[in-house]
């Protein structure tokens, strides 16, 4: 019996790499969500949730720690152990995430990435409509219709439209959850040559009309006739939500 009871009580032994992942994971999340960069990988409207998820998760793992350490467990260094936390801190912390590129969509199905209501659009100025909303409209015979003419002035990157050398899709990725199931919203502009003056992954100022057309790739309806293009940096925060 005394050696059973012994046993029972025996001090945890090795270092608490699951304690140490899941306090530097928790923490990182936090402070992403503090810094505003959280949106580069889900949905602004989960946020709060999943900040209060890790700081919970903080303390449930800070209160593990200590009762293992009242055991006497983890009295050791583990220097394997502080260069995978350290590791971690850079990957979420210090190096930037990788965004969604031109091949990414098109590997994607393309798409505004969300139930966008064309009825909704149509009683909404067309000047306030994102990509995510000409996307939606610009292969809808009947909206598209009503808008043909219409100025707009959009923003996003370029992606070659089916190797065609007169056309290219303005371009942003909508995230509905996080960026893993991201899905392009795409633009068709016309522009002879493009190719010869912008390149894939560039981010562009568009200014222009919405134009009929018969040949658009994506079965669109409504192209871009641009009046202007400037490249602009890539944005802070690259996505649609």
């Amino acid at each position: 019996m005394s050696h059973d009871h012994d046993h029972d009580h025996a001090p945890a032994t090795g270092f608490p790499w699951g304690l140490l992942l899941a306090l530097v994971s928790s923490v990182a999340i936090c402070w992403l969500g503090v810094t505003g960069r959280l949106n580069l990988y889900i949905h602004p409207r989960y946020n709060t949730f999943t900040i209060v998820m890790a700081g919970l998760a903080v303390a449930a793992t800070v209160a593990a720690w200590v009762a293992r350490g009242r055991r006497g467990g983890g009295s050791g260094r583990s220097w394997a152990a502080m260069a995978a936390a350290a590791a971690m801190v850079v990957a979420l912390l210090i190096v930037p995430p990788s965004t969604l590129t031109a091949s990414s969509a098109q590997q994607r199905s393309s798409g505004s990435g969300s139930e966008t209501d064309s009825t909704r659009l149509a009683g909404a100025d067309p000047a306030s409509f994102r990509i995510r909303d000409w996307a939606d409209l610009v292969v809808n015979p009947d909206s598209a219709a009503k808008y043909a003419g219409q100025q707009v002035k959009l923003t996003g990157f370029v992606a070659p439209a089916d190797k065609r050398s007169d056309m290219f899709y303005l371009a942003k990725f909508v995230v509905t959850c996080c960026t893993v199931d991201a899905r392009p919203a795409v633009v068709p502009v016309s522009k002879p040559d493009w190719a010869k003056s912008y390149k894939a992954d560039q981010w562009l100022e568009v200014t222009g009309r919405m134009m009929p057309v018969e040949d658009a790739p994506g079965g669109a309806v409504l192209v871009i006739r641009p009046t202007g293009i400037r490249s602009v940096p890539a944005p802070e925060i690259p996505y649609e939500y």
